[in-house]
């Protein structure tokens, strides 16, 4: 029974031996974690043509860098392989940089697909592989119908330039000629001129000007005066108890009921007289008795 026991835990023990260890093996496999462009992308860029790649596994070892150099390539949509570099970042030990080599004479076109291919040999800093190989495919910008939006953009916005220039000179037109009439302040006059312009007799257009001018006279006399009116009220203000009033009022307007000296004087004197008149009265009474 002991003996059964023990045959059972080794067994298990060599299980979890074997687990683990295939477990390790498949976490500590190369694999490609992300890429730029990504597969199937649009519109990448024609300039500086560039695929970034990001591993899990670091992959600079200089060993392998020759051998991993051979397992890139690119070639456009009729699969001619394109001149690349091959660059290994030595901040970060997972990325690879492959570019396309500008230096070759070759061009990269827009609005066309080109495919990366990463061989399954390639090999990390532990001799993992990568296994198997990946494919991305891509399209590049196109730049001719970007140019004729941008073109679009330009005659959109210059029309709309000139369309509101166009319209603010009219407008500025429309105003200096419904001031053609009213005289700057101190611009020089000259009758003979306007004379020449209107048509009209030296005589109207200096007629014209003088009622012009005392027209504008006026009505800075009333902004003047309107100005230094508000200015005294503004001043007045400013004092407690003081009141502005249009002209004088009798104290009597106010419901007050003092008497000055010349009225009670005025009603003293008209009182002797009734009283004295009273008094003749009353003698020519008696003398007539």
């Amino acid at each position: 029974m002991k003996r059964t026991s023990i045959r059972i835990l080794l067994a298990a023990l060599v299980i979890m031996i074997v687990a683990a260890c295939t477990a390790f093996a498949d976490g500590s496999g190369l694999e490609l974690v992300e890429s730029y462009p990504k597969d199937q992308q649009k519109n990448t860029s024609v300039e500086n043509l560039s695929v970034k790649l990001t591993f899990n596994n670091p992959v600079t070892a200089e060993a392998n860098q020759d051998a991993n150099d051979k397992c890139f390539s690119l070639t456009d949509a009729e699969g001619t392989a394109l001149p690349i570099k091959v660059y290994y970042n030595p901040k970060n030990d997972k990325e690879v940089l492959v570019l396309f080599d500008t230096d070759s004479g070759q061009a990269i076109s827009s609005n066309s697909e080109y495919t990366f291919k990463i061989s399954g040999d390639f090999t990390d800093d532990q001799g993992n592989t990568l296994g198997a190989d990946k494919t991305l495919t891509f399209t590049t910008l196109n730049q001719k119908l970007n140019t004729s939006i941008y073109m679009i953009m330009m005659v959109v916005m210059m029309g709309g330039m000139f369309f509101f220039s166009s319209r603010q000179a009219r407008k500025q037109q429309q105003e200096g000629t419904s001031n053609a009439n009213v005289p700057a302040k101190d611009a020089p006059f000259n009758p003979y001129k306007e004379a020449k312009r209107t048509g009209k007799s030296v005589a109207e257009i200096m007629a014209e000007h003088n009622r012009e001018v005392e027209k504008q006279a006026a009505k800075e006399a009333r902004k003047n005066a309107k100005k230094v009116e508000t200015e005294e009220e503004e001043e007045e203000m400013t004092f407690p108890g003081r009141y502005r009033v249009h002209g004088p009022r009798p104290i009597a307007a106010a419901g007050a009921k003092y008497v000055t000296g010349r009225k009670a004087i005025a009603e003293a004197k008209k009182a002797e007289e009734e009283r004295l008149a009273k008094r003749r009265a009353a003698n020519q009474k008696k003398k007539k008795k």
